[in-house]
C-alpha cells in the first residue's frame, strides 16, 4: 500500500540545483517576485555569503544548507525542499522562525524496512531507489501532482518591529552570528532534518494516527515507564506518555552509542536552602549561556512596576540587585523580561512556565541582554515561590552522569503540557552541549561543521551515510563522524584555504591527524583519505 499526505499547498516555484553528487537536494523556490528569496534589497556580503540583495543571501544559504545534508545523506533520488519567506505567525515578542516537515509519506514500499509504517517521502525514496511521486516541482492549480518532498518555510519578517523585534537573520555561513541575531543556517539545518525524518506523524493531543499506522520514529520513541515502543500503542497510551516528561527516549543503537561522544557531563541547576531539589531547565537563545560561574546565588522574585512577577513593566522594583531573578512566562517576550531584570541588576533570571507547563528553552533576541536566562517548570517555580526567602541556587557539573540521557538513552521532548510541533519530535533541553533538534535554536550550535546527534538518528530511521568524497576520489570513510563532525565540511574548507595543492594537502593533514588522535578515524580510514587527499585538487 502506498499512501501520499499532503501536509501543505504549493504554489508556483522554479529549481536550484546542488552537485551532482551525494544525495542530491533542490530548493523549489515558491516565493514571488521581489519577496522572499527574490527580495531585492540590497545586503552587505557577510560571513563567506557573497551575496550582495537579501534575497540572494537567502539563496546562497540554503543552497550551502542543502549541500551540507547533501554530503552527509545517500540516496540516488533528487530531494526536493519547497521553501518560502513568507511571514510566519509572529508579533514584536515572539513567534514562529520556520516550520518544516515531510510533505508526503509512503508505507509499504520496496524495500521498506517496517511493514506498515509510515515514512517521509525523502526517505522513501531512498529506500525504494526511486521516487514514488515522480514529477517536477509543485506548482499552484488544479492540476498540481504535489510531488515535493519537504516543505520548510521561514519567516521574512523576523527582525521588523512587529515580528521578533530585534536585528534578525545571519546569513552568514560560518555560524558566527552577533549577539540577538538569530543563525539561518542553524536553524535551517533543524527544520530540514524534521523532513528527512525526525519527526512521527502521530498527534500527542489525541493519540491518532494516519489510517491507524504507526510511522518509523515511533519504533524507536521508547516510554521507559513501561519498556514499549510507540508503535505498539494506542492512541491513549500515545497520550499518557506523550506528557511524561523525562521518561520518553530515543532507543535506535546509532544514537545510544554515540551518545558518550556527543552529551558531557550532566550540566545541573540545583536549589538548596528551605527547599532542595534539582531542577529541570531550558537555556535561552539570548544572553549568556549558564555555567557554574555566572548562574548561583539567591532568588527574588522579579516584581515590576506594577507589582506583578510577570517582569514585563520597567523597571523591577524588587531587591533583585546581585541575584537572581524569578519571573513568571506571559504578556511579553523572554528577553525582554530578562532585559528588565539586567537593568535592576539581576545576575541571572530564572523564567517559570505557567498553565502547568513543563520547563522549557526560551526564544527570542537582543543582543544587549547579557545575563543568563533559564526557563524551569510552572511547578518549581511555583515550589520556589512557596519556600522564598531562602532559596539558593546554583548550576552544577556531575561527571558521574551523562546530560541529556535516562536509562541509558537519550531523552526526547515530553513536556508535562503538550506543546504542537515540539513535543517527541525534538531532543529534550536537558542536553548538554545544546544538541541542533532541541526545541529552540541556540547560540552554540555549529551546524556548519558538526551535526551531533541528528545524524545518528537519521541513521536509525533508515538513511545511509554518504562517503567521503575528495575530488573524484571516493575515501571509503564515511563523511560524517560518530560524533556529528562533518568530514566533508572540512574538506570544502582546506579547499577554500588553499591556494595550491601542497597547501590543500597540508590543511588536510592537520584534519586527519586530529580525527585520528582523537580515535574518531582508523588508521586505515586516515589513509584512505590521505590517498584521496593526494590525488585530489583544491
Amino acid at each position: 500500500m502506498t499512501f501520499k499526505k499532503l501536509l501543505l499547498a504549493s504554489v508556483i516555484g522554479c529549481a536550484l540545483g546542488t552537485p551532482a553528487w551525494a544525495a542530491n537536494m533542490v530548493l523549489n523556490n515558491v516565493d514571488p517576485a521581489g519577496v522572499g528569496f527574490n527580495d531585492m534589497t540590497p545586503a552587505v556580503p557577510v560571513g563567506g555569503n557573497a551575496g550582495t540583495t537579501v534575497g540572494a543571501q537567502r539563496l546562497i544559504a540554503y543552497k550551502r544548507a542543502l549541500e551540507l545534508w547533501g554530503k552527509t545523506l545517500a540516496s540516488n533520488v533528487t530531494i526536493v525542499v519547497q521553501g518560502s519567506f513568507a511571514r510566519l505567525t509572529c508579533t514584536a515578542t515572539g513567534g514562529t522562525l520556520a516550520q518544516a516537515g515531510a510533505n508526503q509519506i509512503f508505507s509499504d514500499f520496496p524495500n521498506a524496512p517496517l511493514p506498515g509504517h509510515w515514512y517521509g517521502s525523502a526517505l522513501a525514496n531512498s529506500l525504494a531507489g526511486v521516487d514514488l511521486a515522480p514529477g517536477g516541482p509543485d506548482v499552484p492549480g488544479p492540476t498540481d501532482e504535489f510531488t515535493d518532498d519537504i516543505v520548510a518555510n521561514f519567516n521574512g519578517d523576523v527582525g521588523k518591529a512587529d515580528c521578533i523585534a530585534g536585528p534578525g537573520w545571519y546569513y552568514g555561513l560560518d555560524n558566527q552570528a552577533p549577539a540577538g541575531q538569530t543563525d539561518f543556517l542553524d536553524t535551517f539545518m533543524h527544520e530540514v532534518a524534521h523532513g528527512l525524518g525526525f519527526q512521527n506523524f502521530a498527534s500527542e493531543a489525541t493519540g491518532s494516527t494516519i489510517l491507524g499506522l504507526p510511522d518509523v520514529y515511533m519504533a524507536y520513541t521508547r516510554d521507559l515507564t513501561n519498556g514499549r515502543q510507540w508503535n505498539t500503542f494506542t492512541a491513549a497510551e500515545i497520550v499518557a506518555s506523550a506528557i511524561r516528561n523525562g521518561k520518553v527516549v530515543w532507543s535506535g543503537p546509532k544514537v545510544t552509542a554515540a551518545a558518550p561522544l556527543v552529551l558531557g557531563p550532566y550540566q545541573g541547576i540545583r536549589v538548596s536552602g528551605t527547599l532542595s531539589k534539582e531542577l529541570e531547565f531550558g537555556t535561552a537563545s539570548f544572553g549568556a549561556i549558564p555555567d557554574v560561574n555566572n548562574f548561583k546565588g539567591a532568588i527574588v522574585v522579579g516584581a515590576d512596576a506594577t507589582g506583578s512577577s510577570l517582569g514585563c513593566v520597567a523597571p523591577i522594583t524588587s531587591a533583585v540587585a546581585g541575584k537572581i531573578a524569578l519571573m513568571d512566562r506571559g504578556v511579553c517576550g523572554f528577553a525582554v523580561k530578562a532585559k528588565n531584570a539586567q537593568l535592576a541588576g539581576a545576575t541571572g533570571v530564572i523564567i517559570a512556565n505557567n498553565n502547568g507547563g513543563a520547563a522549557i528553552g526560551l526564544g527570542g533576541a537582543d543582543a544587549t541582554v547579557t545575563v543568563p536566562t533559564i526557563g524551569i517548570s510552572a511547578a518549581d517555580g511555583a515550589a520556589i515561590k512557596a519556600a522564598l526567602p531562602g532559596v539558593n541556587v546554583e548550576y552544577f557539573s556531575d561527571a558521574s552522569r551523562q546530560a541529556g540521557t535516562e536509562g541509558g538513552f537519550v531523552r526526547l521532548y515530553a513536556p508535562t503540557v503538550v506543546a504542537p510541533g515540539s513535543s517527541i519530535s525534538h531532543y529534550d533541553v536537558v542536553a548538554s552541549p545544546n544538541l541542533l533538534m532541541e526545541p529552540a535554536i541556540t547560540t552554540d550550535l555549529r551546524s556548519a561543521r558538526n551535526l551531533d546527534l541528528t545524524p545518528a538518528l537519521m541513521q536509525d530511521v533508515g538513511w545511509k551515510i554518504e562517503t567521503l568524497k575528495i575530488g573524484a576520489c571516493d575515501t571509503g570513510v564515511p563523511s560524517v563522524l560518530a560524533n556529528g563532525e562533518l568530514l566533508h565540511a572540512s574538506v570544502d574548507a582546506c579547499k577554500a584555504s588553499s591556494g595550491n595543492q601542497g597547501q590543500f594537502v597540508s590543511c588536510m593533514n592537520k584534519v586527519t591527524n586530529d580525527a585520528k588522535s582523537r580515535g574518531w578515524i582508523t588508521g586505515a580510514q586516515h589513509a584512505g583519505i590521505t590517498s584521496c587527499t593526494a590525488r585530489g585538487t583544491p
